[in-house]
């Protein structure tokens, strides 16, 4: 007799284009081409405000997305910048994303975003909520760590102290 349990029963889980492989319970909302068309909308509401109150899964998934245009914008290539388009869509986002993000981000090589978990539940389905920002701004939630020459001196000011 074969066992059953979880591992036995996990070869019945449909391995269709929705998962592609991923595994069982990786956090997916909807069918491929509908979750990237959520998340460029997300990406440009959060490049926008620069803040984002979402539930805490799609915040995460969000993260990695939010961390490569600014990314990608750095390079400031004509390959580099087809790709940023390619996820922002509007032409308000990629101005904000080039004239304030990039030169704000000069000094800093990643951990561009912060995923805040202020463990509250959405009241109408108990969702997890969570927040999304972009750090080093004007308005954040707490002063990220200082990065470059403001680092060196932040680090002296600790020893002198």
């Amino acid at each position: 007799a074969a066992a059953m349990g979880f591992m036995g029963t996990t070869r019945f889980l449909a391995k269709g284009a929705r998962s592609k492989g991923r595994k069982a319970y990786f956090r997916k909302f909807a069918p491929a081409h509908r979750q990237w068309a959520l998340m460029k909308n997300m990406l440009n509401d959060l490049v926008k405000e620069q803040r984002l109150e979402t539930t805490l899964p799609k915040a995460k998934e969000l993260q990695q997305y939010a961390e490569e245009i600014v990314f990608l914008a750095k390079k400031n290539t004509p390959y580099h910048d087809g790709l940023v388009e390619s996820m922002l869509t509007s032409a308000e986002s990629r101005r904000i994303l080039y004239e304030r993000m990039v030169p704000r981000y000069a000094d800093r090589a990643f951990h561009f975003t912060r995923v805040l978990n202020p463990y509250r539940y959405r009241a109408r389905d108990s969702a997890p909520m969570g927040m999304i920002e972009y750090v080093d701004r004007p308005g954040e939630l707490r002063p990220a760590n200082p990065v470059g020459a403001a680092r060196d001196q932040f680090a002296a000011g600790e020893f002198l102290a």
